[in-house]
């Protein structure tokens, strides 16, 4: 167990290599006329562990659904203060982003559920909001068996992942015609808690994706 633990605490450290696309004309004809830009709740997908030896409860099909959607809440309140800090510093954001204790009211006055905001038209969602832009955001996570119970029944072999992994994606549409004018895509792994919690999850994507977020001021 020993000479396990130095492997253990490299898989600790999350690391994301990035894909990013921006519209061509984003920059000049696009940032310019964008005042307002709200974050809608994330898309979140657990995949859990297998159940291996038959040990541990398997989560039931509406545990796991309520922990996706009070997952993709917390992600969405908390990239928009990442947002909000990051944009508050030089080299800011040029743009404000809606409250999003207002955006959350405005989707449930139009009787729109969780479901319902995943499948809509971003563009029709925008209008909704009355903002020049969406962020949406899909998480898949992979959440391997916990540590504890992966060492109590010696499960470490070459096939065997201890890590977390998440799929993680953000996007940006335009109120005209739902138009996609920023993607960033990545992949997150590390052994350090990254699927314990929103704050965990959301900092590992934000640290990168939080420089490449388009709406850069000029200067």
């Amino acid at each position: 167990m020993k000479k396990l633990l130095p492997f253990l605490l490299l898989l600790c450290l999350a690391a994301c290599a990035p894909r990013v696309y921006t519209a061509r004309d984003f920059r000049q004809q696009v940032q310019p006329r964008h005042r307002t830009v709200a974050i809608l709740p994330f898309n979140v997908h657990i995949k859990p562990a297998p159940q291996l030896l038959g040990r541990g409860p398997r989560p039931s099909q509406q545990e796991l659904a309520e922990q996706e959607y009070q997952t993709g809440l917390a992600v969405q309140n908390n990239v928009f203060s990442w947002l909000l800090h990051r944009s508050g510093k030089r080299g800011g954001y040029s743009v404000e982003f809606q409250d999003v204790a207002r955006t959350n009211a405005l989707l449930q006055q139009a009787g729109l559920s969780y479901e319902d905001v995943q499948t809509r038209p971003r563009e029709e969602l925008a209008k909704l909001l009355g903002v020049d832009a969406v962020v949406t955001g899909q998480l898949l996570l992979n959440k391997p068996l916990p540590l504890a119970a992966a060492v109590a029944i010696n499960v470490f072999t070459p096939f065997y992942a201890i890590s977390d992994e998440v799929t993680a994606s953000m996007s940006l549409h335009d109120q005209q015609a739902g138009r996609l004018l920023w993607k960033y895509d990545c992949q997150l792994q590390g052994g350090g808690g990254l699927t314990d919690n929103a704050q965990n999850l959301t900092n590992a994507l934000m640290r990168n994706a939080a420089k490449r977020f388009p709406y850069q001021r000029r200067g």
